[in-house]
């Protein structure tokens, strides 16, 4: 793997409240769930740490991140305007493990949304989509042309979570990406399907060298996101 290398902003949008989709030119290829560490040079003062997104989408000349604002990075990161230069760095980590000619799922939970656009289109055969929102829905629409059927939860109206429309062992893989309790309730629900999940993680270096984003697995061993995921079988990790 190289070092961080320039890319410049193609687009830089808000397309709902505190949520962004960016645009950046450039020929690095990725697989569906790895990530990339991305920084500017605002972050040369303030943070100092890099910020990872996942791969939302990408092509031969492009890629992109969908992201929520949430701290001091990310307001920067929104403030970008088209032809800004950032550097990234990656791709980093495991991505989903695609199998083929499988009946399957894509489980999303909130801005867990994110890197599984790129995954949907990489599929033989279209899955079925399920995603879950707080208080508003965002991004489904990019989704339509890729995916089959797709069921959408608000919590605050349906007073329901998007687990609860998904019946696990009606597929034969699952890719799933969203808050931890939402992936465990599917890890438990779950008697015979496969289920690869994306975790998330505070990471600081991508590179599995300072362990901020270690967690435990179910023998009691601390992996690491970056390295060792962020994309886990559900059994490995509940």
């Amino acid at each position: 793997m190289e070092g961080y290398r320039k890319a410049d902003v193609v687009f830089n949008k808000k397309i709902s409240d505190n949520i962004y989709f960016c645009k950046l030119k450039t020929k690095i290829n990725a697989k569906p769930g790895q990530f990339f560490m991305l920084r500017t040079d605002s972050f040369r003062e303030s943070p100092l740490l890099s910020r990872p997104f996942g791969v939302c989408d990408q092509d031969e000349e492009t890629m992109s991140f969908l992201y929520q604002v949430k701290g001091v990075g990310t307001n920067i990161i929104k403030d970008l305007k088209k032809g800004s230069e950032v550097s990234i760095l990656g791709p980093l980590g495991n991505g989903f493990k695609i199998r083929e000619g499988r009946k399957s799922a894509i489980v999303a939970g909130g801005i867990g949304i994110a890197p599984l656009l790129f995954l949907a289109k990489m599929l033989d055969k279209k899955a079925d989509f399920y995603v879950g929102f707080s208080d508003f829905e965002y991004f489904t629409d990019y989704f339509k042309d890729y995916v089959n059927n797709t069921t959408v939860t608000i919590d605050k109206i349906d007073k329901i979570f998007i687990t609860d429309k998904i019946n696990t062992n009606d597929y034969d893989v699952i890719y799933a990406c969203g808050p931890n309790p939402m992936l465990e309730t599917l890890s438990k629900k779950n008697t015979t399907t496969e289920i690869q999940i994306s975790m998330e993680a505070h990471m600081a270096c991508g590179i599995g060298a300072c362990l901020g984003c270690t967690i435990e697995n179910i023998n009691g061993d601390f992996i690491r996101v970056c390295k060792d995921g962020p994309v886990f079988d559900s059994k490995e990790i509940f």
